[in-house]
């Protein structure tokens, strides 16, 4: 008799309403009884960007926790698998909520408590992720030889760079998609000089005519060398835009589109929303739709 313990795995696309687009991640909707170890195990075997594991809350101001895991590390914060995991959980009976109606949660991360709101559009299931608001600083590089480790002039990444330092993120401009596709990866030579970073490129030459930018994304020290599609680093792309383009910050909520993924074969779009009072950004979404690609038991234990 086999005495294998095993857990339901799921895998799902985000920021895409079909398949074989957008970003793939793991899912664990109920990982309760499963350990640190065991997590990253998982999430190595599934061998996606991240893997996300839904487990009960250790604040009672929450009403779930949700943790992150990249092949190699557990990460700070995630997007796309945030989104593909309220997906999946929605369309397997968890957190219900009444027809028409969007079910609020609050959840606990690394990043703290955030709110995911899980609603509906066109008879699909959508999520919306809470963001921390980002405090962008000026990056300070030898611009040349940044440019240069990266196979492009110095021209070609125009404008001014921006670190984000709460997630090790640098936000560099490029002059358009075809200097941001001929951006080439060399791991080796970057650990020279920024060993601990994460890269987001973005340019505002655009696939679709109403989208606000397209950006490419390196995480090559989280295990990741290109992510498809980056919650994490679109959703401070929404203040950053308003900042670089002088829009006029009104009061309320700004929605934005980000893209992502189509140099890769596997293009996303990612909803952003800026929520700014008196000038000043408070609040800051990101939202989309996944795809059920894969379902099945992993083995855990025996």
């Amino acid at each position: 008799m086999s005495t294998h313990q095993s857990v339901q795995i799921l895998e799902y696309n985000a920021f895409t309403d079909r398949p074989f687009a957008g970003n793939p991640a793991g899912v664990v909707t109920d990982a309760s009884g499963l350990d640190d170890e065991v997590m990253q195990l998982i999430a190595r075997q599934m061998n996606l960007a991240e893997t996300a594991f839904l487990v009960p809350p250790s604040s009672s101001d929450a009403d779930v926790r949700l943790r992150w895991f990249t092949p190699t590390q557990e990460v700070t914060l995630c997007g796309h698998a945030t989104i593909a995991a309220f997906t999946a959980a929605a369309e397997h009976g968890l957190f219900p909520r009444e027809a028409g109606q969007e079910r609020e949660l609050r959840v606990e991360t690394l990043s703290g408590i955030l709110r995911i709101r899980i609603g509906e559009r066109e008879g699909a299931v959508r999520v919306a992720m809470q963001i921390p608001v980002p405090d962008f600083e000026p990056l300070a590089v030898d611009r040349g030889a940044f440019a240069a480790l990266w196979g492009v002039s110095e021209a070609v990444l125009a404008g001014d760079w921006w670190a984000l330092p709460s997630t090790g993120y640098r936000f560099i401009p490029v002059r358009d998609r075809e200097a941001l596709g001929s951006l080439t990866l060399d791991s080796e030579a970057l650990a020279e000089i920024d060993p601990a970073a994460s890269f987001a490129f973005f340019t505002g030459d655009t696939v679709d005519p109403d989208s606000h930018w397209h950006l490419r994304f390196f995480a090559p020290f989280l295990g990741v060398p290109e992510d498809i599609v980056t919650g994490s680093a679109q959703g401070p792309m929404g203040p950053l835009h308003l900042r670089l383009t002088d829009a006029p910050q009104q009061d309320g909520w700004t929605e934005l589109k980000g893209e992502q993924g189509d140099l890769l074969g596997r293009p996303g779009r990612v909803i952003v929303r800026v929520h700014s009072e008196q000038g000043a950004v408070d609040d800051l979404e990101i939202a989309g739709g996944g795809v059920a690609m894969l379902e099945g038991r992993i083995v855990v234990g025996k």
